[in-house]
Order: C-alpha cells, then sequence, then structure tokens
C-alpha cells in the first residue's frame, strides 16, 4: 500500500521535523486514523517531496496536532515543458473535476478567461480552487501546485503569455500545412486554449489564429469543456515528450 501524502508550504530540503497544519493533522489522526511511528510522505508545492515518520498526535476536543520526523526529502523538477492553461471555467462541480484533471497531468499555470459565450463568471480568486489544486497534488504525488489566476477577459489575457499556443476543440479549424515549432515549446512552454460551451466566437477564434495559434481536436464532436481539458493535456504530452 502507498504512503498517505499530506501538504504543507513550510517543507524545505533541510527540514529535521514539521507539525502538520491543522486540517491535514485532523485528516491524519481523525479520518484516516494513523498512529505515531506510521510512515507518510509530505509534499510542498513547490517541487518537493519528503519521506516522513509520525512521531507524535495530540487530540484536544475538536482540533488535533501532529509532528513529525523527516526521514529524507528531494527536489522534483518542475514538469518540462512547462503546460499553461487557459480555459472558460463550466459551471459548478464541472470546474473543481477541471482543476483536479489538469493537476494529474502537470500544469503549471491555470487562467481561467471571461469570453463572450461564457457560460459561467466565478468570483474572482475564489480559494476554493485551490483546495481542488492541493487535493489532486496529494492524490497523483505531484509536488508542483499549480498557480491559479483570477479570472480574466480574454481580450486582457490574449496578450500575455509567449508560450505557443494551441486552440483546443475546434473541430472546423482545419489541418495546417506546416507543423508547429515544437521545439520551441519544448523550451519556452505551451498553451491550451479552451473556450465555453457555446465555444470561442468567431471574433476571438480569430484573434487566435492571428497569433499562430494551431488548431488541435481529438474529434469530429464538439466536447465538453471538462472533457475537453484532460483530452487535449494528453494530446500535448504525447506531440511534446
Amino acid at each position: 500500500m502507498s504512503q498517505h501524502v499530506f501538504f504543507h508550504e513550510e517543507l524545505q530540503l533541510d527540514s529535521a521535523q514539521l507539525n502538520l497544519p491543522q486540517d491535514e493533522a485532523f485528516h491524519l489522526a481523525k479520518v484516516l486514523r494513523l498512529k505515531v511511528g506510521d510512515a507518510i510522505a509530505i509534499i510542498n508545492g513547490g517541487g518537493i517531496s519528503a519521506e516522513a515518520r509520525i512521531e507524535r498526535i495530540a487530540m484536544h476536543g475538536r482540533s488535533c496536532e501532529a509532528s513529525c520526523e523527516i526521514i529524507s526529502a528531494r527536489q522534483i523538477p518542475p514538469p518540462c515543458p512547462a503546460l499553461r492553461l487557459y480555459v472558460a471555467p463550466p459551471k459548478g462541480r464541472n470546474m473543481d473535476l477541471l482543476l483536479k484533471e489538469a493537476t494529474e497531468l502537470g500544469v503549471s499555470r491555470i487562467t481561467p478567461i471571461i469570453c463572450k459565450y461564457s457560460v459561467s463568471k466565478p468570483d474572482e480568486g475564489k480559494e476554493g480552487w485551490r483546495q481542488h489544486l492541493i487535493v489532486a497534488c496529494k492524490q497523483s504525488r505531484n509536488p508542483w501546485l499549480p498557480r491559479i489566476d483570477a479570472p480574466i477577459s480574454f481580450e486582457a489575457v490574449l496578450e500575455q503569455g509567449k508560450e505557443l499556443n494551441f486552440l483546443g476543440a475546434v473541430p472546423r479549424g482545419g489541418a495546417r500545412e506546416a507543423m508547429p515549432d515544437l521545439e520551441y515549446a519544448r523550451k519556452n512552454g505551451a498553451a491550451l486554449w479552451i473556450g465555453p460551451e457555446g465555444g470561442f466566437s468567431q471574433e476571438e477564434e480569430n484573434a487566435l489564429l492571428s497569433k499562430n495559434a494551431v488548431p488541435i481536436t481529438v474529434g469530429n464532436w464538439i466536447l465538453r469543456v471538462e472533457t475537453a481539458v484532460p483530452a487535449l493535456l494528453g494530446f500535448m504530452h504525447a506531440i511534446l515528450k
């Protein structure tokens, strides 16, 4: 059985002992019912992964404390190439699923975009999103927590990135005569743009194509946002490896 994974931003390569955050300590003791002496893993979201051993658990009513001895820690290289996801958020829990899928697939940065046909306009700085990213990091043992941006309009974000852009899930996009510069993408990163359920507007699509975005799709049908994200990220991994 694999070790349970916990998240602690203060973990460093030279850490010898750590007190887990309150929510992680509660999960360790009350939910998982781990004991002193059990082995666990800890990640910090910045690429450090550690093997640890529980050395103390203290219960205080509804609160809990847990301290761990760090056995070993190592720095894991960041995902390469760096992948950025520009995505129009779907409604409700579908966005939560999307965030988890993107994290498990090694996305470095997620930028929610508000498009002409967006069906969901989430509040800026939604803290709950970060918690879903942390859960996905722990589940997949990915020590790199993706950066999550506040929602921003399509027009405002268009000029930001220097990555090679891929325009996702556009069956009518057609084939390109020339292959994209994959070597540039491997060195400088790649970005996947996925629009809302209604798709990008023609003006938005034209704007991306004017930036030499590469249209990609995995079939003849229109995909839901939460389907397009893992399907097209998987395709990008395959061509950029």
